[in-house]
């Protein structure tokens, strides 16, 4: 492989290491429900797609207090880049946690959140959850 396409490539699984530490940052921040943090990792017009509908930021943001949030270990985590300004992980964790004192279901998801750049810093504009069935 030419030494130039070598480089490339290596940028672009760093690329991908970079975004799977953001999308570790935001369970974090999810988990301390730290709204500053959530905020700076999922702008305004982010969608989260979860079992129990979708929901845009500003209203994650304003029931975070409402939440627990936590998860398993996260599977098979991985990224790929169709363009070079759009990363898509996908993986699979049991999320647990409540919303409103209810707790969520202990089923296993796949997890996939597209993440794209904006000007200098990467952010996740679309999350969404699919229960795995037995």
């Amino acid at each position: 492989m030419p030494r130039k396409l070598r480089r490339r490539a290596l940028t672009g699984d760093a690329i991908v290491q970079h975004v799977i530490e953001l999308e570790k940052r935001v369970w974090e921040a999810a988990t301390k429900r730290d709204a500053e943090a959530f905020r700076q990792l999922v702008p305004s017009d982010g969608i989260m797609i979860f079992r129990s509908g979708i929901m845009r930021q500003p209203d994650y943001l304003a029931t975070m207090k409402s939440r627990t949030v936590g998860h398993s270990k996260w599977r098979r985590m991985k990224g790929f880049r169709p363009n070079p300004t759009t990363v898509i992980l996908t993986y699979e964790t049991v999320r647990v946690g409540s919303y409103r004192g209810k707790k969520f279901p202990s089923n296993p998801v796949i997890e996939s959140t597209t993440w794209i750049k904006r000007g200098k810093r990467w952010v996740a504009i679309l999350n969404q959850e699919t229960p795995l069935t037995a």
